[in-house]
């Protein structure tokens, strides 16, 4: 948390005391994952692999014709959440691609990708904002969040890294 004080109008992120205290939170994560960069990419930009990493997923389906990119959409649900529309706002490939979604938890995903001697490392930025009941209950769910985040990254990394290398 970047706030100057409990009493500052303003936080050093630029952002409002009470966005910077209660509204928005950020996740950030990382991992090195022992596979090209591009194999990466194409494997996490589809939201439908998710459903092989994140025990946390019912479903994920693309909604959306076409090649996985910019403007892709896919209708979602996890565990916790009623089902959402989750849309690709940014797409560079190999190196970094968002998606958002709204919802009773305002998600904007972000990951940046690099090589590495080892393969890629993969960063995650995950930006939440809750709305209507869950502002209340967010501070207790974000501690459940964090944990699932940081467990997503091994699980990423365990599947790709178990996998058969993709033909070129």
């Amino acid at each position: 948390m970047n706030c100057e004080s409990p009493r500052s109008t303003s936080c050093t992120g630029g952002c409002s005391w009470f966005t910077c205290r209660i509204g928005m939170t950020v996740i950030e994560n990382s991992v090195e994952i022992a596979r090209p960069i591009e194999e990466v990419f194409d494997f996490t930009s589809d939201m439908r692999n998710e459903l092989k990493w994140n025990p946390d997923v019912e479903s994920m389906e693309k909604i959306t014709e076409g090649p996985v990119g910019l403007g892709t959409r896919y209708q979602a649900k996890w565990h916790t959440s009623p089902p959402v529309t989750t849309e690709c706002t940014h797409f560079e490939r190999p190196s970094s691609f968002s998606f958002y979604n709204g919802g009773s938890i305002e998600v904007d995903l972000t990951i940046l990708l690099r090589p590495t001697a080892g393969g890629t490392m993969l960063r995650s930025r995950f930006d939440a904002k809750p709305h209507g009941f869950f502002r209340l209950i967010f501070p207790i769910f974000l501690i459940i969040l964090r944990r699932q985040e940081k467990a997503n990254m091994a699980n990423v990394k365990r599947f790709l890294e178990s996998a058969p290398p993709q033909s070129a």
